[in-house]
């Protein structure tokens, strides 16, 4: 007698149904010389546990088969469903049987092994099988398969391949337990509704997003296939926010594709998947396809650069392309990193369209939306809008968190702005200042400036004002040691004109991706270009060092796409640096004007004494002393303003030399041989 411990059954196996297509296989198999089944398969066809390790035979295995159906309504619901996907994917009726196959193998192992014992043995059983219960022959089976291998809803359509019949993991369970009626219902498991827009379209203004809404509108009603659009920027700047609300004007609603798994009727995140990209263009494909023809949808591909940098790992390019030129349902496409995408993917784009951070009139409009229910008052708006960096993605998060603990008023404020600055800091960006502080007030008088190839400082200087004054995209190199006024010159020259300044570091430029440097640097011009903004490059010699000396060929290229941006800028570029033989050559000839800010004169060594003393006579010992110090820049007396600021009762005329004298011989400190100074 066989030993046998019985499964708990659960109607997602299919059991009763997988046994019946089983025992007519098995019967038909006997003719082609097929004697026994492994008990590992019977177990998993059956849903009892046998002795693993024994082969039955035939009739003993048809003898484990259930004789009653304890499941009928979910065998309906099979039969139900594989007409609805005949009638889905435009199939011939006589179909059917096979649709009944495809559903249950994917909810029964056993059935899926069986279907593989039998490819191992004889190649004909199961295509003589299937052409017994459909009436067509085994290639227009195959070809009826193609539309559901091309939309990705199986993988593939060799039907001696059990495991190219794999339906998506999401529909698996629905297919044997919901009735479906509707294609909605059918995609249900994989569609994502995007949360409803905040704003309206006319307040993504300073992208153009009219532009892309006309297109979008009209590209619809003519029911234009590869309708595309490539949104690409920082993270956090409103790419999907702008995506949201570009639905909501056209009435459509945003479905977001993204990889899910669905494991005992539960959906699990992406993360959990062994191959989110795969799966998401899966589920792309498969919207794409059973979407087609409707008014309704619009859908969204977020962080789409992985979807692109997998091409050829797990799925064809070449099928990825067609997509992009082919797809019914238009698509917004959104990526951080638009670097990471091959050029021939961009081109495939009908509009690609930069999201740069908003800027100070659009993130004071943004803001009163999404701070509304905090009370917070416009002047804490404008503060909030006075900050470059902070993308709205960033205030959105710090809104949440001043919601949640129910604050309003000051004390939101106080929460938003520390939310704010902690994620800005955590990004690797300074929370930014309003305005340029230097702890002395700007001076001209106290700037030393001297043409580096000869000729007259005084006129070079009024030249640079008068293109300013004319917006004149003027290119000055600042060199000297630190602390001698060059980026105070550069403010004070922005702040004379009434012109804001982008103050640019070289953490703002570089980037850890390949070519993504270059990206910054255009990204860079552009904005200035936009928002009419003074460009000031601080320690420009760590950007554009010479190209001879570049150790890798991103350097070069980096190098290459700043004299690019150079030639063709359209707002007045600074440029500072301590170290000007560093500095490319061809760098040098693209400057205008350039300019050499040195120590202090004597004359204004003196007078900087009295200033930041508060006294109006010089002791000759402090004239004296003053002469013999040569090297003194303004930065060296703003640290005695500083010591001054926080020892306010101490005799600081007593020890101002000791500490210029201090400062004035670091910067002649000379080289140590060994352990000798």
């Amino acid at each position: 007698m066989i030993n046998i411990k019985p499964i708990a059954k659960h109607a997602k196996h299919c059991y009763y149904l997988a046994t019946q297509i089983a025992e007519d296989l098995l019967l038909s198999a006997v003719n082609y010389g097929f004697e026994y089944m492994p008990s590992y398969a019977i177990n998993s066809l059956v849903g009892i546990k046998l002795q693993h390790g024994i082969n039955h035979d035939i009739d003993s295995t048809l003898a484990l088969f259930p004789l009653k159906d304890n499941y009928p309504v979910m065998a309906e619901t099979v039969q139900h469903n594989a007409r609805f996907l005949c009638e889905l994917f435009k199939l011939d009726a006589t179909m059917k049987p096979v649709m009944v196959l495809i559903i249950v193998l994917n909810a029964n192992a056993g059935l899926k092994e069986l279907l593989n014992l039998l490819a191992d043995h004889d190649t004909d059983i199961l295509i003589h099988w299937l052409e017994q219960e459909t009436g067509l022959s085994s290639d227009d089976i195959h070809e009826q398969l193609e539309p559901l291998a091309r939309n990705r809803f199986i993988e593939g359509a060799a039907l001696l391949l059990p495991h190219l019949l794999r339906i998506p993991e999401p529909f698996r369970v629905l297919l044997v337990t919901e009735k479906l009626t509707r294609r909605e219902a059918l995609l249900a498991p994989i569609i994502k509704h995007s949360p409803a827009a905040q704003f309206k379209l006319k307040q993504f203004e300073h992208v153009n997003a009219d532009l892309v809404y006309r297109y979008l509108r009209a590209a619809m009603t003519q029911r234009l296939k590869g309708v595309n659009i490539l949104l690409y920027g920082a993270a956090g700047t409103g790419k999907t926010e702008l995506s949201r609300t570009l639905a909501k004007a056209m009435r459509r609603s945003l479905v977001e594709v993204q990889s899910v798994q669905f494991e005992d009727g539960k959906v699990t995140e992406e993360f959990l998947s062994k191959e989110p990209t795969s799966q998401r263009l899966t589920y792309l494909n498969l919207l794409q396809s059973l979407l087609d023809g409707s008014d309704e949808s619009l859908l969204l591909v977020d962080e789409c650069e992985s979807v692109f940098k997998h091409a050829d790992e797990h799925y064809s390019k070449e099928g990825l392309m067609r997509l992009l030129e082919t797809n019914p349902v238009p698509a917004i496409w959104i990526t951080n990193h638009v670097s990471q995408l091959e050029p021939s993917y961009i081109r495939r784009f009908k509009l690609v369209l930069e999201i740069p951070v908003p800027d100070e009139a659009f993130s004071f409009a943004m803001s009163k939306t999404m701070l509304k229910s905090l009370k917070v008052s416009d002047a804490f708006r404008l503060v909030l809008a006075s900050k470059s960096n902070a993308a709205p993605a960033y205030i959105a998060n710090a809104a949440h968190v001043a919601s949640t603990l129910a604050l309003t008023g000051d004390e939101a404020e106080v929460v938003v702005l520390d939310v704010i600055d902690a994620t800005l800091e955590a990004c690797g960006e300074e929370p930014p200042a309003a305005k340029y502080q230097g702890q002395l007030s700007f001076d001209p008088s106290c700037l030393n400036l001297n043409a580096i190839d000869g000729q007259d400082a005084h006129t070079i200087i009024s030249d640079i004002d008068t293109a300013i004054a004319n917006s004149l995209p003027v290119r000055v190199l600042l060199n000297g040691p630190p602390g001698t006024g060059k980026t105070g010159w550069v403010h004070h020259l922005a702040e004379t004109h009434g012109m804001d300044i982008m103050h640019i570091k070289c953490s703002d430029v570089l980037s850890k991706y390949v070519g993504e440097s270059e990206q910054n640097i255009a990204a860079l011009f552009r904005e200035a270009h936009r928002t009419k903004k003074l460009m000031l490059f601080d320690e420009v010699d760590s950007l554009l060092s010479q190209r001879e000396s570049a150790q890798a060929q991103y350097e070069v290229q980096l190098i290459n796409e700043l004299l690019s941006q150079l030639e063709c800028n359209t707002m007045p570029v600074f440029a500072a640096t301590n170290a000007l033989s560093a500095i490319d050559g061809a760098v040098m000839r693209r400057f205008d004007f350039k300019l050499t800010c040195d120590y202090l004169t004597e004359s204004q060594r003196q007078t900087l004494y009295k200033q930041v003393l508060g006294i109006t006579k010089l002791t000759q010992t402090e004239v004296d002393q003053l002469h013999a110090l040569q090297q003194l820049t303004p930065g060296d007396f703003a640290i005695v303003a500083r010591r001054m600021l926080f020892q306010p009762n101490h005799n600081h005329r007593a020890t101002a030399i000791t500490l210029l004298t201090q400062e004035n011989n670091r910067k002649q400190a000379t080289r140590r041989i060994g352990f000798i100074n």
